[in-house]
């Protein structure tokens, strides 16, 4: 089944071997960074919040993926020990050992016996034996409020020891403030992000599974989390080429209006600058500096063309 999955937040199957008993040995590719379970849990650096809502996002994405094949696989042990990190932090899922394709023909009788992680395993699903992708969507709500909380699913020294039975009354009372892992700074543009992820951590975690959104809507919301946070520094560097563009044009401009000349003798001219420096250049006549205007003018134009849909989706109201 992993064989058919091609994407890349799915842990890459690189080939099957044979194991010191004479058994097959699933090589799988190396994730330099461990698991998000030792990462929230057992690393002295915790990852910051806009890592957070990286992850979740690509974690929402490989799942949807797997959702959207033909037929349609259910993980049924999402959880964050099952999530591996290479060396850039990118999220990955791994471990397909328990997971199904579910055929829409397939009936409530013909599904395998629940499976999964406590504290990860949807009730209702253990309850009533249905399987479908809300099963997932439930153990990916539980990931994202271990996320956000850095508290395990399932810790037996705490009461509630359910990180769904403790974190629900917090949302619902609107004590989001409490929720969040407090080895963690919390600036105030933060906070709008972190309400939006914990708004989709309680509809994927609800009691009825059909309250629960599917994982299309997931990843559509989640990218909109990301959008929160991300475009500031993308933002500056385009930003940044916008001046130059300006600055090379108006140079040009400056040149080509003082220095016009109508016949074909070579010209020289210098242009000091407001840093103190000086550009030299060299024209044989003043086609060659309507040329360089109109390439000043393109840059331009293709720099604002690079700005605008970042620039809206920024100051878009909401």
């Amino acid at each position: 089944m992993l064989a058919s999955v091609k994407n890349s937040g799915v842990v890459d199957l690189v080939g099957v071997s044979r194991g010191p008993t004479g058994g097959p040995l699933l090589v799988m590719e190396f994730m330099h960074r461990g698991s998000l379970h030792d990462l929230l849990h057992s690393s002295s650096d915790p990852p910051a919040w806009p890592r957070r809502f990286a992850m979740a996002l690509q974690l929402a994405r490989a799942v949807l993926s797997l959702h959207e094949a033909a037929p349609a696989i259910i993980h049924r042990d999402i959880k964050s020990a099952n999530v591996l990190l290479d060396s850039r932090w990118n999220a990955k899922l791994a471990d397909f050992s328990i997971a199904v394709r579910r055929d829409d023909r397939m009936q409530p009788l013909d599904s395998p016996i629940p499976a999964g992680t406590i504290g990860y395993l949807d009730p209702c699903y253990d309850e009533s034996g249905e399987l479908g992708p809300r099963n997932d969507v439930f153990s990916f709500g539980v990931v994202l409020l271990e996320l956000v909380s850095c508290r395990k699913a399932m810790d037996m020294e705490r009461d509630p020891s359910s990180i769904v039975a403790w974190a629900l009354p917090m949302l619902r009372a609107n004590r989001l403030a409490e929720v969040c892992d407090g080895t963690v700074a919390l600036p105030g543009r933060m906070k709008r992000p972190i309400r939006r992820m914990l708004s989709i951590a309680e509809k994927c975690v609800s009691e009825k599974v059909e309250g629960r959104p599917l994982m299309g809507e997931v990843v559509r919301e989640l990218q909109g989390v990301v959008e929160d946070v991300l475009p500031w520094p993308i933002l500056g560097s385009v930003r940044s080429k916008v001046s130059e563009g300006v600055h090379k044009s108006v140079r040009a401009w400056r040149r080509w209006v003082e220095k016009r000349v109508n016949t074909g003798k070579s010209v020289v001219c210098k242009d000091y600058l407001l840093d103190g420096g000086a550009d030299e250049c060299g024209y044989s006549d003043s086609n060659s500096m309507e040329d360089e205007i109109g390439n000043s003018d393109k840059t331009i134009k293709n720099c604002r063309d690079l700005a605008n849909p970042l620039e809206q989706k920024q100051c878009s109201p909401g």
